[in-house]
């Protein structure tokens, strides 16, 4: 398992550290365009019209797959009452049940996220001309980085132990 562990955090470190680094241009990206729609209405009276369908673009890549990173460090919200109350090995069985639904969950966003890119890729977001498709693009990717995330749980896990 040690070799398993040593394999996986370069790979870890790789994939988390560029969805980071992307989900901060897209943060940026966001606040400026949002910032130009905001001077473009009120102050110049003339909005632009690709602002609003990109700003929905970035801010559905951003939130879907910055959800990855707090699952990879565990740090999502979650009841933990009952945490104290319980014995070692029923919260080792709700830490398995919880990873089984997190992982069925990243299963459905691949499967049902794919589904959604083939039904719309003929589809364009009007006033950017970027095809529907891209967007949902985002379920899947983050299915992906879900299952990611998982993995690094488990080793940090397995590692403390």
């Amino acid at each position: 398992m040690d070799k398993f562990i040593d394999f996986w955090k370069p790979i870890d470190k790789a994939i988390f550290k560029t969805i980071e680094y992307a989900c901060a241009a897209m943060l940026g990206a966001l606040i400026a365009i949002v910032f130009y729609i905001f001077i473009g209405r009120y102050v110049l009276h003339n909005s632009p019209m690709w602002g609003e369908p990109l700003s929905l673009f970035l801010l559905t890549w951003m939130s879907i797959l910055g959800s990855s990173l707090v699952l990879r460090t565990d740090e999502h919200l979650k009841v933990t009452m009952f945490d104290e109350k319980m014995s070692k090995g029923a919260l080792f069985a709700t830490d398995i049940l919880a990873t089984i639904c997190v992982l069925a969950f990243a299963v459905f966003m691949i499967i049902y996220g794919i589904q959604l890119m083939i039904q719309s890729r003929t589809n364009t977001m009007a006033g950017i001309n970027i095809r529907y498709a891209y967007m949902y693009l985002s379920l899947p990717v983050t299915g992906v980085a879900y299952i990611f995330a998982l993995i690094t749980q488990w080793t940090r896990r397995l590692e403390k132990k």
